[in-house]
């Protein structure tokens, strides 16, 4: 993963992220006088549906919300938003402020920034906007060092309401990539939320953040917040200078063992080194935090080999939750280690099942996906119906699209609770995987096998996805395609249709997920900036578009 570093917005149109209405819109960022986005889809009266990444607005009258990535448990990225904007103009940013004057804009409700990179989109419900980011504009002036953040915006105006910092887990470009910040978008749901950190942890948050109090069951967000779960047993606080902050064991150490030797009677150079040192080590830990910071109420940490899974997260944890009734599904984020050759959690489930409620693990997937994985398991799960039963489909770190039945069984057998394996569909072609003469296909080459990145869509009985790798990969070969989600066993080569990469045809290498229109089009971008569009029923081509950028 090669990444880059510019300031990031969450840009609201006089429209929704489910998008609505538009309106110009003149003034600084931080006027307030427009009338609503809500009030502005009422007065329009129109129906909303469609999103935007980090462009949102507001939900109200009869426009529909978008509580979770993909807006339902489909995934199906499509609206039915009439009359939306064919032009946006942003406004100038002034690079010395780092404020945006919307003086010039056009079709923008409000401005609010975020950190310097933002992965996760945005989530909007119940009067409230969610995106994931990292911690380079830091809302918290006392609180500054690298972070993953999700925070929470208010829809009509765009204030900023509370945020979610957790700590970085330290194992940098491991499992917790520098600056990534939180990717993952949150699942809403009336007073609550679901999103996984970038410490690979699946926390619930009260959607009012601690300004109504402290609920449970969980109540130790100080130090959560000093020390992610994992540290949270040996955190404790620490005072300097008179300013006290909770540290983690290892951090509180060297503060201490620091201290003792600034006291001790350094001098010059070694007086300067230690008091860098120190003033680094503290700045880790969590000033007194006060009601901007999110109420969490239960956190499960897959990463934990005890009370978790035993995951190994590879680069960074991305999945957004899914909920369907009870249960909350998610991806863990299990891949290869730094050398891309080991598997450290070789037979940790790649996906696996939580009580939506409690945290509590009801099931998990044993189709050996770790085993083969490629890369990691990064993808997010999703549910649909296919004659009339309802289907949970997921797209493995091996490359392979699965359909599960939702609902945990035991099995006597492995003496666990699992997601059992309705079928399994191998996303590459035999010649993606191994040479003519059954030599293997070097993974991250141009002609190898892929995983899935991006999310398996059902819609109308039928799945949709795209095959890809991690950017640092470059271009390659890939392929789209449409299995039967009511099908079962190995449908490899089975497929309704495929729409594959060949000269002058087909879909390279996505990490993108298709939308499919009710009238029967499939539309998915590919990471060289091509969208493509094909029938939905049989994959007929019938455009592409050039857009001349990456896209993911």
């Amino acid at each position: 993963m090669k990444l880059h570093s510019i300031y990031s917005f969450i840009i609201g149109l006089g429209t929704m992220g489910a998008l609505s209405s538009c309106q110009d819109q003149g003034g600084s960022a931080t006027d307030s006088g427009a009338e609503t986005s809500a009030e502005a889809a009422a007065d329009a009266g129109e129906d909303s549906g469609g999103s935007a990444d980090a462009t949102i607005a507001a939900a109200g009258g009869g426009a529909r919300e978008w509580p979770t990535w993909g807006r339902d448990g489909s995934r199906n990225m499509v609206g039915n938003a009439a009359n939306l904007p064919v032009e946006v103009n942003p406004g100038e940013m002034d690079d010395e402020t780092e404020e945006i004057d919307l003086t010039g804009a056009k079709n923008i409700r409000w401005v609010a920034k975020l950190g310097s990179q933002s992965y996760g989109t945005t989530s909007v419900a119940f009067g409230k906007v969610f995106a994931g980011t990292n911690n380079e504009s830091p809302r918290d002036k006392r609180n500054v060092v690298d972070r993953g953040n999700l925070m929470c915006f208010d829809e009509k105006t765009g204030e900023f309401l509370w945020q979610l910092v957790s700590p970085k887990l330290g194992a940098r470009k491991v499992s917790d990539w520098e600056y990534v910040g939180l990717c993952s978008s949150p699942a809403v749901e009336e007073d609550r939320l679901w999103v996984v950190t970038n410490r690979g942890e699946v926390v619930c948050l009260d959607m009012n953040g601690l300004a109504d109090g402290n609920d449970g069951p969980f109540q130790d967000e100080q130090k959560y917040y000093g020390a992610g779960l994992s540290g949270m047993a040996k955190a404790r606080d620490v005072t300097v200078d008179g300013e006290t902050r909770t540290l983690s064991d290892a951090n509180a150490t060297l503060v201490e063992s620091l201290t003792k030797q600034i006291e001790g009677g350094l001098e010059g150079d070694a007086l300067k080194g230690a008091m860098g040192r120190r003033k680094g080590a503290f700045a880790e830990g969590a000033p007194k935090i006060d009601e901007t910071y999110a109420d969490i109420l239960w956190v499960f940490d897959m990463r934990d080999a005890d009370n978790g899974v035993g995951a190994f997260p590879h680069n960074v944890s991305s999945c957004s939750p899914l909920i369907h009734g009870d249960i909350l599904y998610t991806s863990t984020s299990n891949g290869v280690d730094w050398s891309h050759t080991n598997i450290p959690g070789e037979f940790i489930p790649g996906l696996i099942a939580l009580d939506k409620n409690t945290g509590k693990l009801l099931g998990e997937e044993i189709s050996g996906v770790s085993e083969r994985v490629l890369h990691a398991s990064w993808s997010s799960p999703a549910v649909g119906k296919a004659k009339g039963e309802d289907v949970l489909v997921w797209g493995g770190g091996d490359g392979f699209a699965y359909g599960f039945d939702p609902v945990p069984v035991m099995d006597e057998d492995e003496g666990i609770a699992i997601l059992k394996e309705r079928w399994r569909y191998d996303g590459n072609p035999p010649h993606f995987r191994q040479k003519p003469d059954g030599t293997p296909i070097k993974y991250a080459t141009f002609k190898g096998p892929n995983d899935i990145i991006g999310t398996t869509v059902i819609h109308e009985g039928l799945v949709y996805f795209a095959i890809g790798q991690d950017p640092e990969h470059g271009d390659g070969v890939g392929m789209l395609s449409c299995v039967d989600a009511s099908a079962t066993g190995d449908l490899s080569g089975k497929a309704v249709w495929t729409y594959e990469y060949g000269d002058g045809s087909g879909i390279g290498r996505s990490i993108s997920t298709p939308s499919i229109t009710d009238d029967g089009l499939v539309i998915c971008a590919e990471y060289d900036g091509d969208i493509h569009c094909v029938d939905a029923k049989t994959g007929k081509q019938y455009w592409v578009h050039e857009t001349g950028s990456r896209l993911w």
